[in-house]
């Protein structure tokens, strides 16, 4: 069928009303998807409506939630969105006690801190203060009770390497002699000793080959001896 030419331009003008009204229906819907997201940016970055108004701390045991809180030094009130959880996580992470530390944001209104304390190897005493030192050597807490069976060490020369070292030995030495260490004392990183509950002594050395040395002792212990030298783990002496 044939269209007159006032049909075909009726027809053609209200193809062209139809593309018009599509193209501002795809602008409205574009302008409104802008202005929702920037409603909801303001909402969450810059507004109170989302603001940080608790901060909530778990696995402490040494530490305070006091402590963490003033470490972690929030900024309570401020959007929740805005804020620098690795600052904060450097900022916990820098108390002694800390292992290691996670901040996550929490919405609507918390900042929540997870700790990891450190783990006691052993106490050094120094000058009659109890010093807590970890296996990497970091002392990380003073004074309190270490729990039974906690190897006490006496050190001449603090120094980072030897703390670590003492770690070592330690580590290395408590499945064997358990309870039976009294006070393991190291006057030089190559001079390490351990006292027995019966006055026997352990000549250790230095940390190098500590795995070998323990495995070497609980052979030599079955020796009646008052001092067993396991320095030259193979060579070792009794006397």
């Amino acid at each position: 069928m044939t269209s007159t030419p006032s049909e075909f331009a009726k027809a053609l003008q209200a193809k062209r009303r139809k593309r018009r009204r599509g193209l501002w229906v795809i602008l409205g819907s574009g302008f409104l998807v802008l202005l929702l997201a920037g409603i909801a940016t303001w909402l969450v970055w810059f507004s109170s409506a989302f603001a940080a108004t608790e901060v909530r701390i778990s696995g402490l045991s040494l530490l305070t939630e006091q402590q963490v809180t003033d470490a972690a030094a929030v900024k309570l009130g401020a959007p929740l969105a805005a804020q620098d959880v690795e600052a904060i996580r450097n900022r916990v992470a820098a108390l002694a006690p800390v292992a290691e530390a996670r901040v996550e944001r929490r919405f609507p209104h918390t900042i929540e801190i997870t700790i990891t304390e450190r783990t006691l190897a052993y106490v050094w005493m120094d000058e009659g203060v109890a010093r807590w030192v970890d296996a990497d050597g970091v002392v990380f807490h003073e004074g309190g009770e270490a729990g039974q069976g906690t190897v006490k060490a006496s050190i001449a020369a603090p120094e980072q390497r030897i703390l670590k070292d003492v770690a070592t030995v330690v580590s290395a030495v408590a499945p064997v002699l358990g309870e039976r260490i009294t006070l393991l004392q190291a006057s030089a990183v190559d001079r390490i000793e351990i006292q027995l509950s019966d006055g026997d002594t352990i000549v250790w050395g230095s940390a190098e080959q500590s795995q070998v040395k323990a495995q070497v002792l609980s052979v030599l212990l079955s020796q009646e001896a008052s001092v067993y030298d396991v320095s030259a783990p193979h060579a070792p002496t009794t006397r």
